[in-house]
């Protein structure tokens, strides 16, 4: 028997990427008011422009980062989390940053709060639940 794979979903409407941090990690920020959504990419990840093109981005090689400077006040519609440890960040005109589980680094996390704070998770080494 195969179990399917679930997704839960945040509504992200009315907020937008107000600051991204780089170090060994990248960090997106969205705020507004209230509402707080705060993701960290601890490995690499793809970002899939509304284009089609497809970047592979990795936070320890910064020469692949440099795709990541327009998202910068870009309008987010969804954050999304799978129970295999896959994340999504949808955008409003259709791009996304995307993200699967590493064997043995905590992948990504992230932190919400207001009406986002259902949205603190972790993506654990190997992969799975991230709500735990």
């Amino acid at each position: 028997m195969s179990l399917q794979v679930q997704w839960r979903e945040w509504n992200l409407t009315g907020l937008e990427i107000s600051q991204i941090h780089f170090d060994s990690r990248v960090i997106f920020n969205l705020w507004f008011q209230e509402r707080k959504l705060v993701l960290i990419f601890g490995c690499p990840f793809t970002f899939h422009t509304a284009e089609g093109v497809i970047w592979e981005c990795d936070g320890e090689k910064s020469e692949t980062l440099c795709p990541l400077l327009p998202l910068y006040f870009r309008p987010a519609s969804v954050f999304r989390a799978s129970s295999e440890g896959d994340c999504e960040l949808i955008f409003e005109d259709g791009g996304r940053l995307s993200c699967s589980p590493d064997e043995k680094y905590e992948a990504w996390e992230s932190h919400g709060s207001g009406d986002l704070a259902t949205a603190c998770l972790l993506c654990g080494p190997g992969g799975g639940s991230p709500w735990g």
